[in-house]
């Protein structure tokens, strides 16, 4: 089955998925500075070991929350790579067209609901 299904708007979600990557870049980049200028802070020796240890707690929060928003990057991208290839919205498993509430919620989904329940339950 092709991407291009009847009532599946691809320019649509091809629209939200970029919006989506340029908002979560954004994110990253801004997690980024402000990781950089509390580093800068706590390089130019302001604070005790209280306003240390709030500084390592901070950094390691924005360092999880980056490496999620990155992991979604990544995500995007290959759905618009899928997008480009004319294979987003295709099931990877049964080859069935991806609903269109599905891919609006999760522009990024590779499987139907129904087989993305098989594939969790062996991961």
């Amino acid at each position: 089955m092709t991407a291009v299904a009847e009532g599946l708007d691809m320019a649509a979600i091809g629209r939200l998925l970029r919006q989506r990557y340029a908002d979560t870049a954004g994110q990253v980049g801004r997690l980024r500075a402000q990781t950089a200028s509390v580093l800068g802070a706590h390089d130019a020796g302001s604070g005790d070991a209280a306003d240390a240890g709030t500084m390592a707690l901070e950094t390691a929060e924005q360092a999880m929350v980056t490496t999620a928003l990155q992991e979604q990057l990544v995500r995007l991208q290959a759905a618009l790579d899928r997008l480009d290839a004319g294979t987003l919205g295709v099931c990877g498993r049964c080859g069935e067209q991806v609903p269109l509430t599905r891919l609006q919620v999760m522009p990024w989904a590779t499987h139907c609901v129904p087989c993305q329940s098989i594939v969790d339950r062996y991961r």
